[in-house]
């Protein structure tokens, strides 16, 4: 015998009365509200469960990836030289000194050097021998003494005979050697005469001879 129950009708009393359903036994009664059942979940997709197995494995690389990044970062770091810090060592106290004795430090002292006298200055140029005449002998018949003139000179490296000068290179007659034997005419139509022979050395010093020849 079947387990189904037929559904039996009652007619009501009046024509609208609703039809009244009967469940079989044992079934399960329907949820409040009218709502009908809600399915059971069905199992994932074989697609969707390869697709989260694959990630899983990636994810898993890239964790063991950045483990060994990591570590090799603080290995690397960690290696370096590490430079000890100084330790600072207690000075040695110094020890005194012992001061020497006066006479040990006049020992000590060196003798004073012998100062080395400076060279002497160059000398200016000088006359050894000058010899000039100082007055004419003119005649009527003569309108011109000959004078003679003589020197020889230190230190000169050049000599000047000028006429009325003082200053012979200033305003020279010629220029004459530094040792000679030198004559000149007087000028009878001259009452006096200045002849001066001037010396000059290397460093540009001068020394002159000047004389007066006076006629007779």
């Amino acid at each position: 015998m079947s387990d189904d129950q037929p559904t039996k009708r009652f007619d009501a009393q009046n024509g609208d009365a609703p039809t009244v359903r009967f469940e079989p036994a044992g079934a399960a009664p329907p949820p409040s509200g009218g709502e009908p059942p809600i399915d059971p979940p069905t199992s994932p997709q074989p697609k969707s469960r390869k697709l989260l197995i694959i990630l899983s494995i990636i994810g898993g690389v890239l964790l063991i990836a950045v483990v060994i990044m990591l570590t090799l970062l603080f290995s690397r770091g960690s290696g370096g030289d590490i430079t000890p810090v100084p330790t600072e060592s207690p000075s040695a106290t110094p020890s005194e000194t012992p001061t020497p004795s006066a006479s040990a430090v006049e020992e000590a002292e060196p003798s004073a050097e012998p100062t080395t006298a400076p060279p002497p200055a160059t000398a200016s140029p000088s006359f050894a021998t000058f010899s000039a005449p100082t007055s004419a002998n003119c005649t009527d018949a003569n309108p011109t003494s000959q004078l003679t003139f003589a020197w020889s000179s230190a230190n000169a490296t050049m000599a000047w005979f000028g006429v009325r000068t003082t200053n012979a290179k200033e305003e020279p007659y010629e220029e004459v050697p530094t040792t000679a034997t030198y004559t000149f005419d007087y000028q009878c139509s001259n009452e006096t005469e200045i002849y001066t022979v001037t010396l000059e050395d290397g460093a540009g010093n001068l020394t002159h001879k000047t004389v007066t020849v006076t006629k007779n």
